[in-house]
């Protein structure tokens, strides 16, 4: 009955929203170079693929989790380390100037689907278990953040043109939920066997490297722009 549904809705909604934080950073990070026109429709699709896709996880997550040596963390873990890199690592200005839009469009399409699998896994669970299955009520919840995920990242995107620092900060989030993620799937567990306080230090410790590594290369680009005005 609706008066059953509306509190395990009301939890998925909440539940889904907490975990699409990173999400709202990907798609931000993932559209930043695009213009306005093409970041807003790489964003829809990328969202829409990425939302059919959860839908379909939520239907079937309860027999995936049935199989216990699937390393689902490891693997999303290691493809977000790769994710995150991409966002951080230096950019040569030279190669932007070769890629064709449609690359760049479809890049990020890709990416914010990829992202946001990896990163749904854990929250699809987390939503399965809290509906019960019932995958209606999945499916609402799951869409009435589409808004809130498209526009969040839109204005996260418009934060990180506007200072550059937003961009590695989205990158510390990654880092830290990619490494989380990584120590927590039971392949790493059994066989890294790592206590639990140094499975809590090791993605604060990446998640704070990338934000001094940030700071840094800021810092060394406002070095060179002075200098360069000094020239002019």
């Amino acid at each position: 009955s609706l008066h059953d549904a509306l509190p395990i809705l009301l939890q998925i909604t909440i539940l889904d929203l907490t975990l699409s934080g990173d999400n709202i950073g990907v798609i931000a990070l993932a559209t930043k170079n695009l213009s306005p026109k093409f970041a807003k429709k790489a964003s829809f699709i990328g969202i829409a693929g990425a939302i059919g896709l959860r839908v379909l996880f939520a239907c079937v997550i309860t027999q995936i989790m049935a199989i216990q040596w699937l390393p689902i963390k490891l693997v999303g873990g290691l493809v977000l380390v790769k994710i995150t890199w991409d966002f951080i690592k230096p950019q040569t200005k030279e190669v932007e100037c070769d890629v064709k839009k449609a690359d760049k469009f479809w890049g990020a399409v890709a990416v914010i689907i990829i992202a946001d699998i990896s990163m749904s896994l854990d929250n699809v669970i987390a939503i399965a278990s809290t509906a019960d299955g019932n995958v209606l009520l999945i499916v609402i919840g799951i869409l009435i953040n589409i808004p809130i995920i498209f526009y969040g990242s839109q204005f996260v995107a418009n934060l990180m043109k506007e200072h550059p620092i937003v961009i590695f900060l989205g990158g510390a989030i990654l880092a830290h939920t990619s490494f989380k993620m990584i120590l927590e799937d039971n392949i790493t567990i059994k066989y890294l066997g790592l206590s639990n306080t140094v499975s809590v230090i090791i993605p604060w410790a990446f998640a704070i490297g990338i934000m001094l590594y940030g700071y840094l290369v800021i810092k060394k680009l406002e070095k060179e722009k002075t200098a360069f005005g000094h020239n002019t």
